[in-house]
């Protein structure tokens, strides 16, 4: 795997010389490989990167997206934790960070990650559907609903049937 990607990482180099340093090569890898499903490919690729850039916020981002991909939200918690640390203005990493850490049942962390993310965005329709959901999970059915209904008024239509099921 590591020899293929190597083979690959040269191709890439020698088409795009001077244009983009190596640790965006391997991101780029990194992305292609995810998109295709070989997400512990995806993860070599940006581990690749993070090596050569330890600064690199949406390296491990992206990192942290592909662990979720195989279910290893504890390890993508660390990955968008990192990036933060770097870039603590970066509203992906906060998105993605919610969304995991719901997955592994921290809805108080979630619901802190997702409002994080209304500050930044406030019409960011995901961003008050998950705090919704998180608050679902906590029985604050109060909070939920209105999270639920901002959402679908900003257009999120999953919200309504959660809407209907919970908040009539």
């Amino acid at each position: 795997m590591i020899k293929c990607l190597s083979v690959l990482l040269i191709l890439f180099i020698n088409i795009q010389a001077n244009a983009q340093s190596t640790d965006r090569i391997l991101l780029e890898v990194g992305i292609s490989r995810h998109e295709f499903g070989d997400y512990k490919g995806a993860i070599e690729a940006f581990t690749l990167a993070l090596e050569l850039n330890p600064e690199f916020a949406l390296a491990y981002n992206n990192r942290g997206i592909s662990k979720a991909m195989i279910g290893d939200d504890e390890g993508a918690v660390e990955d968008y934790n990192k990036s933060l640390e770097i870039n603590e203005n970066y509203l992906p990493a906060y998105l993605n960070r919610a969304a995991s850490k719901y997955n592994i049942g921290d809805y108080y962390g979630a619901i802190e990650d997702y409002g994080k993310v209304i500050e930044m965005d406030p019409e960011n329709p995901i961003a008050w559907y998950g705090r919704g959901i998180a608050h679902l999970q906590i029985r604050y059915f109060v909070g939920a609903c209105e999270d639920l209904n901002y959402a679908l008024d900003l257009g999120y239509t999953y919200a309504e049937e959660l809407i209907e099921e919970h908040c009539r």
